[in-house]
């Protein structure tokens, strides 16, 4: 009788002990469920969407620090799914950007103005260059100063702002304006020609065809534009600013990786790019580097823009009547994505 009660007594501890692992069981998947969970929505939070950039021409070390971001994944590290679409001679960022065809782009400062003065609400988030990197290029020993290009057959593209003011400020009314195409063949066969160009790419081209050059900086002509800014639209800014400032946190960080580690990402702007050479962006690489972390940004950061700057530009275009109306300059710009 008692080997039966102990029997009895045996199962049920069996039983009592299945129950508590099982109970434990639960427990743990319960828990191991609401990790995940609280991963996924994590992951989620993260997932901001699909976005693109329009640059200003085909792929180059001006473009760097985004095709940096790109390549070493920041930007899928802010959610961001990123295309970056190269311009050239038919593509306007300004009017894709301003379709709503993308959500940023590339321009320069007195094109933002002219966009809206034209009614385009453009406002830009960040200047890639501090001193503009455009250059008239001369041959050499023609020219010594602005006021030289008078009597020269100049290169340049139509309307340009930098242009118009240089033709002013240094009274310059026997130059022949040409269209600028963005070939160097003309120039070269004219010794009596001037083009416009970056001074981190044509003088190494002019250079390696044997064609001796010089070159005068736009910046120091009186001209003090931002160049290749980034830019979007008041709405996607209103909209959608987590967008915005994880797409300003990637593209720092993306220039700040560029800035030390070019050679490692000039590899991958040749693939969108294959008529570079890593000889001419290895050249474009060291020239900008200065012109992009110096002046201003030496002490504020990349991409910094002060109101004294824009509102000078914008002076400058009133005067020469490029533009109709005062705007507000405080709303064509903006530094708030640059400061988180």
């Amino acid at each position: 009788m008692k080997r039966k009660v102990m029997a009895k007594f045996g199962v049920l501890v069996s039983i009592l002990s299945l129950l508590l692992l099982a109970a434990c069981g639960s427990t743990e998947s319960s828990s191991s469920s609401t990790d995940s969970d609280s991963e996924e929505k994590a992951d989620e939070s993260k997932e901001l969407g699909e976005a693109k950039l329009v640059t200003n021409w085909f792929a180059q070390p001006e473009h760097g620090g985004n095709y940096a971001a790109l390549q070493q994944g920041f930007y899928k590290e802010e959610g961001l799914e990123m295309t970056i679409e190269p311009g050239g001679p038919q593509v306007s960022a300004t009017q894709i950007v301003a379709s709503g065809e993308a959500q940023f782009g590339y321009t320069q400062a007195e094109d933002l103005l002219i966009a809206r003065d034209k009614g385009i609400p453009l406002v830009a988030i960040g200047a890639i260059f501090q001193k503009s990197p455009q250059v008239l290029i001369t041959h050499e020993g023609t020219v010594a100063d602005f006021g030289d290009l008078d009597g020269k057959t100049v290169y340049t593209a139509p309307g340009s702002g930098y242009w118009e003011y240089i033709k002013s400020a240094y009274d310059l009314t026997k130059v022949k304006e040409m269209s600028y195409t963005g070939s160097l063949a003309t120039f070269i066969e004219d010794e009596n020609a001037v083009t416009q160009g970056y001074v981190t790419s044509e003088p190494y081209s002019l250079d390696e065809q044997g064609v001796n050059n010089d070159y005068l900086f736009i910046h120091d002509s009186g001209f003090e534009t931002y160049a290749n800014i980034i830019f979007t639209t008041e709405k996607v800014i209103k909209e959608n600013p987590e967008l915005v400032q994880a797409f300003m946190d990637a593209t720092v960080k993306g220039w700040e990786f560029y800035r030390d580690n070019w050679s490692d990402v000039n590899p991958y702007i040749k693939e969108a790019n294959p008529e570079l050479t890593l000889e001419k962006m290895e050249y474009g690489a060291k020239a900008e580097e200065e012109l992009i972390f110096g002046g201003d940004a030496e002490e504020h950061g990349f991409g910094y823009m002060s109101e004294e700057r824009w509102s000078m530009l914008q002076e400058e275009l009133l005067k020469l009547d490029i533009i109709k109306n005062e705007d507000d300059v405080s709303k064509a710009f903006t530094t708030e994505f640059l400061e988180q």
